[in-house]
C-alpha cells in the first residue's frame, strides 16, 4: 500500500493592520521601502558594439526606415530589408526611434539560411545628426537624419508664405548640429516684386549663408541648385507646401514624388512625404527626403548656444559686455547696439526674441 502523504501544516500569522499617519516621511529608511526589480537597459556606449560570436557583419547604410525595428539597407549594390537586434532594442536611447536615415551600420548575415531577415547589430558612430522635438516636458528627440553635410532649407514666395521666422529656426538648428545651411526660395514666379524680395534675404547673404532664388515652373535656378548638391549629402527640408518635392522631381527626372497642395482653408500645404528616406543623386551624392515640417524644435539644452549662432550675431557678439550676455536686457549690448542703428534687422531681433523664449 502506498503511504499517504503528510498534508503540509500551515501557521496561519495573526496580523493586524492598523493606519498609519506618517508626519515626517524623513523617519522612512531606504531599506524599508522595496523596489520593484525591472531589467535596466543599457547604455549606449556599452551596447552598440555587439560581443556575439560567429557573426557574419557586412557594413551597410540606412536607407529608409519602415517600421521602428525594420529597414532598407544599402549594402554594396544591393538594399535589403533589415531587421533591428534584440540587443538593440535594450540600449537606452535618447531619440524615439533607434536608428535614422543616413545612419552607417554593420549586419550580421549569419541566420539568412533559415529564412530571417539579416539583422542590424550595430550602429557606427554619426558624425552629425539633425533633430527636431517634441513640444512637450521632456522634449522627445526625433532624428530627422544623420551623416549629413548640409540642409536646403525650401521656402516659398507665396502659397505658402514666405516666413522669415521658420528660416532663422531652421538655420540655428542646423548650426547647433554643424551642418551647413543654404537658404532656397522658390516659387519665384509667383511674385510681381521679386526684386524687394530679395532685398529682404540680403540680410542672409551679408552674414555668409547662401541664397538660391529657383522657379519649378521656368526652371530659373534649378542648376545653380543642382552645382550646391553634387557630391553632397542633404537634407531637403522646410514648410509643406513649398514645393520641395517638384523640385525634386526636376532634378532627378523619374523619381514621381508625389506632390503636395495647398489647403483651401488653412493655405498651407498638405503634407505628401510620409517618412524619411535616402536617395541618390544621378549627378552624385544623396538627397534625404523628409516630410515637410510645420513647426521646427530646438532643444532647451541648446538654449545657451543660440545667443551666438543666431544669424548675424556670431559676428558681433564677442563684443558685449559680457560672455553670457543673451541679448535681452543687459546694458552694453553689441546686438542691441545693432538693431538701433539698424544693422540688424528689427523684425530678425524680434524673431531671436520668439526662439529664445520659446526655449
Amino acid at each position: 500500500m502506498r503511504k499517504k502523504k503528510d498534508k503540509k501544516k500551515f501557521i496561519r500569522k495573526n496580523i493586524k493592520i492598523t493606519n498609519l499617519e506618517i508626519n515626517d516621511l524623513e523617519r522612512f529608511e531606504e531599506e524599508e521601502i522595496i523596489e520593484e526589480k525591472r531589467a535596466e537597459k543599457k547604455k549606449i556606449e556599452k551596447g552598440l558594439i555587439s560581443q556575439k560570436s560567429g557573426l557574419k557583419l557586412k557594413n551597410g547604410r540606412i536607407l529608409e526606415i519602415k517600421t521602428n525595428y525594420k529597414c532598407v539597407v544599402q549594402i554594396g549594390e544591393n538594399q535589403k530589408i533589415c531587421q533591428m537586434s534584440g540587443r538593440l532594442k535594450q540600449i537606452n536611447f535618447e531619440s524615439r526611434s533607434l536608428v535614422a536615415v543616413g545612419d552607417y551600420v554593420r549586419v550580421d548575415f549569419s541566420n539568412v539560411d533559415l529564412n530571417e531577415d539579416p539583422r542590424i547589430e550595430e550602429i557606427l558612430p554619426r558624425k552629425n545628426t539633425l533633430s527636431r522635438y517634441f513640444e512637450e516636458n521632456f522634449q522627445r528627440k526625433i532624428i530627422i537624419a544623420a551623416n549629413i553635410d548640409q540642409v536646403i532649407i525650401i521656402s516659398s514666395v507665396n502659397e505658402p508664405d514666405l516666413k522669415f521666422g521658420l528660416i532663422d529656426r531652421y538655420i540655428c538648428a542646423a548650426e547647433v548640429f554643424e551642418i551647413t545651411p543654404i537658404i532656397c526660395i522658390n516659387k519665384i514666379d509667383l511674385s510681381d516684386e521679386i526684386e524687394k524680395v530679395k532685398r529682404k534675404c540680403e540680410f542672409y547673404s551679408e552674414n555668409g549663408y547662401k541664397i538660391i532664388f529657383t522657379s519649378a515652373k521656368t526652371g530659373e535656378g534649378i542648376e545653380k541648385l543642382k552645382d550646391v548638391l553634387k557630391n553632397k549629402e542633404t537634407v531637403f527640408s522646410g514648410h509643406s507646401g513649398t514645393g520641395k518635392s517638384t523640385l525634386i522631381n526636376l532634378l532627378q527626372p523619374g523619381l514621381n514624388l508625389k506632390v503636395s497642395e495647398i489647403s483651401d482653408s488653412t493655405r498651407k500645404g498638405i503634407h505628401t512625404t510620409t517618412n524619411s528616406r535616402l536617395i541618390a543623386w544621378d549627378f552624385g551624392g544623396y538627397l534625404v527626403d523628409t516630410p515637410g515640417i510645420r513647426t521646427f524644435g530646438l532643444h532647451r539644452e541648446n538654449k545657451a548656444k543660440i545667443p551666438r549662432l543666431f544669424p548675424g550675431f556670431s559676428k558681433i557678439y564677442r563684443d558685449c559686455k559680457y560672455p553670457d550676455c543673451t541679448h535681452t536686457h543687459e546694458t552694453i549690448c553689441a546686438v542691441k547696439e545693432a538693431v538701433e542703428n539698424g544693422s540688424i534687422p528689427q523684425k530678425r531681433y524680434e524673431s531671436y526674441l520668439r526662439i529664445y523664449d520659446s526655449l
